[in-house]
């Protein structure tokens, strides 16, 4: 509250209670609640914007951990890929040299 609100307030519970000292210990009390209430919510503030880094830090480490992980993945896909095409390659030339054999021999015959 600014200058103005504690006047108006405090003429307010003055009235009210028509005992002056009266209206001042209630007043003092009510500025003594408020004090500490504002004291507990800045607490609060520190500790809430601690868990929130700290959640945060957490966060950004699985990220990276993640993206640690989706490279292996990547690797593996790689080498895995490279290895099913030596593999074809070798499955493909005997292939080739089965078929030519057979031909080779047909047309031997053939001939013959």
């Amino acid at each position: 509250m600014n200058s103005e609100q504690n006047k108006i307030f405090a003429s307010s519970v003055e009235t009210v209670l028509s005992d002056p000292e009266l209206a001042k210990k209630v007043i003092e009390a009510i500025e003594k609640g408020l004090y500490s209430i504002e004291e507990k919510a800045k607490e609060q503030k520190v500790i809430i914007k601690t868990e929130l880094k700290d959640e945060l830090t957490k966060e950004l480490v699985a990220k990276d951990e993640l993206k640690a992980t989706e490279e292996r993945l990547r690797t593996e896909i790689h080498k895995w890929r490279a290895d099913t095409i030596k593999w074809m390659f070798i499955f493909w030339l005997g292939q080739i040299a089965t078929f030519t054999g057979i031909l080779v021999s047909v047309l031997k015959l053939m001939l013959k």
